[in-house]
């Protein structure tokens, strides 16, 4: 695991805005950041959360990733949260994370620009 991430709270819009770095190599460690995304969205008392995940790289396999992905549908790990994620559109695990989560209903949305993250969020445009 070597990413890292830095928050802060919008509390006029209600928002976790996060920046993650790096490269996750174990779907554990993915696991871990989404862990640590609900509780603090908790703790802050939001329920929208941006991530800009540009410069992150999701180096575990798509079997690993699909599994995770059920795995927080089953334990409806995001039950009141709305993630928006703003990837860069040539990031092949990214665009599946998007993917997978329309495929099984999370409340997670890929975008390219933060503008359209927050409109989603905050709007549900």
């Amino acid at each position: 695991m070597t990413f890292t991430y830095t928050h802060v709270v919008d509390t006029a819009n209600k928002l976790l805005i996060l920046e993650v770095k790096g490269s996750i190599s174990e779907a554990i460690d993915g696991e871990h950041m989404l862990k640590t995304i609900v509780k603090l969205a908790g703790k802050n008392q939001v329920k929208n959360v941006v991530v800009d995940a540009t410069e992150l790289k999701i180096d575990y396999s798509k079997l690993q990733l699909t599994n995770l992905m059920l795995k927080v549908q089953r334990e409806n790990w995001l039950n009141e949260i709305k993630i928006a994620r703003i990837i860069n559109p040539q990031d092949n695990a990214g665009t599946l994370v998007g993917d997978m989560s329309e495929k099984y209903n999370l409340p997670i949305k890929n975008f390219d620009n933060r503008s359209n993250a927050l409109m989603w969020l905050l709007f549900n445009i």
